[in-house]
């Protein structure tokens, strides 16, 4: 990294004009690492921009698309279209989508002339696909050829496409209306002989995507079927697109970091942690900070409710946050093993039954050893029986609750069309210490009357 900038003083500077041999240094370094170096450098959006021209070729361009959208977005916005134009015409079609999308209006409006048509076209296509779909993180840069040709005229075709797309790994095989006949690996293609033909050596059996499939289903069959690339088709089998393995990364990034969020108790958010603005910051906790207090008065209210109880056995509340701790802690194993299942594809809405089953044995199994252990521990601290059987029992019937409650509610989620993660963490603990509160109270009333 350039001295952790030495272009630093582009802060203090209108015009940005970097020695040669700091040019010269950026240029060395891989496009990732020259995007690194400018946000991390405190350099305005517009001084981004001329150092990037001041590198010139093509690895200016390429560094542009490593910086994050916001970066980008504020380039975008702090210069001038013409500027801007060589760098949006080189960016990935849907990062440039996702880019154009995030700019205001006028912003939009002056660039989209100057670019050219067929990335007009691009971008036009690529718009009307819904967020989070495959179509709208698919790219139009893909390698076809006819099924017709000889090998030899499709190596030549493939010299004239390559420099154009993003991965020729795997070539696909259309007719006149763009329907998928079949895949050719690039290996499969240079290992063929001249004049065979590629309708002989295409693979048939391709695994293609429709372009409205949730992105996470996209990635969990390009990880299933580890591919490079998948096809991206519409209702008549024509293609559209690709998403490549890089984008799946992206995707699965996005996914893995909104699930924390969620599991956290936040609302999701996609900035940096510095780049987002406090009052921002401060609604996406507060939100289900409040929501958790709200659930959380419910629990104190029940207790005032059961206050006789306590008053009768004062003991009674000693151990609430042995039993409402323990069943907590079970619920959120129990929806996290859930979450993470559903999220790999490894169970369904459609496994509910078999869900219930196993987790109802393993709440039972659980909650009968754990209310054993705690039944000797309160009877050979307090000796007292009735005190004993209640945290014993209170134990075993909050634990298979909540453990079953865990389980079921990411599958109920699911079937809703909803995130599962939001059962998991702070929410699943709050709600089950509702229940448990409730249960443990129950429970002794009911073994105060029989036991005395």
């Amino acid at each position: 990294m350039i001295h952790a900038l030495n272009i630093a003083h582009l802060a203090n500077s209108a015009v940005a004009a970097l020695p040669g041999a700091e040019i010269d240094a950026l240029r060395n370094l891989h496009p990732s690492d020259i995007a690194e170096t400018l946000e991390e450098s405190g350099c305005s959006p517009s001084q981004i921009v001329e150092v990037l021209v001041q590198i010139g070729n093509h690895t200016a361009s390429d560094a542009f698309g490593q910086l994050n959208i916001e970066s980008q977005q504020a380039c975008l916005e702090a210069s001038n279209a013409q500027t801007m134009l060589r760098f949006v015409e080189n960016m990935e079609p849907d990062d440039r989508v996702d880019l154009l999308k995030a700019v205001d209006d006028d912003v939009r409006e002056a660039i989209m002339p100057l670019i050219a048509q067929a990335e007009r076209n691009d971008i036009r296509k690529l718009w009307k696909y819904e967020e989070g779909t495959a179509g709208a993180v698919m790219t139009t840069e893909y390698a076809v050829l006819p099924q017709g040709i000889m090998v030899a005229n499709a190596l030549e075709q493939m010299r004239l496409q390559a420099p154009n797309k993003e991965t020729i790994y795997t070539i696909h095989i259309t007719d006149d209306q763009r329907h998928l006949l079949g895949i050719v690996s690039l290996r499969d293609l240079i290992m063929s002989k001249p004049r065979t033909t590629l309708e002989a050596i295409m693979e048939t059996r391709v695994i293609s995507v429709p372009h409205d499939m949730a992105e996470e289903e996209v990635a969990a069959i390009i990880a299933k079927y580890d591919l490079l690339a998948v096809p991206v088709v519409d209702r008549e089998n024509r293609l559209l697109g690709i998403i490549t393995v890089d984008d799946v990364i992206d995707i699965m990034e996005a996914e893995n970091t909104e699930d924390f969020q969620r599991i956290s108790a936040m609302v999701p958010f996609e900035e940096e942690y510095f780049k987002r603005p406090l009052p921002r910051l401060f609604w996406s906790r507060f939100l289900w900070l409040a929501v958790l207090l709200f659930t959380s008065l419910v629990s104190t209210t029940i207790m005032e409710m059961n206050s006789a109880v306590i008053h009768q056995m004062v003991a009674l509340a000693f151990f609430i946050p042995l039993v409402t701790g323990t069943c907590g802690n079970a619920g959120t194993q129990s929806a996290t093993m859930v979450v993470r299942a559903l999220a790999l594809g490894e169970i369904g809405p459609g496994d509910v039954f078999r869900v219930f089953r196993r987790e109802l044995f393993m709440g039972v199994a659980l909650g009968g050893s754990l209310g054993l252990m705690a039944y000797f521990r309160v009877f050979l601290q307090d000796h007292s029986m009735i005190l004993g059987w209640t945290v014993g029992v209170a134990l075993l019937a909050t634990l298979l609750t909540a453990n079953l409650t865990g389980a079921l509610m990411p599958l109920l989620l699911k079937k809703l069309n909803l995130d599962p993660a939001l059962t998991a963490g702070p929410f699943i603990a709050t709600v089950i210490d509702a229940v448990g509160i409730t249960l443990y109270f129950q429970i002794a009333i009911f073994l105060m009357r029989v036991i005395k």
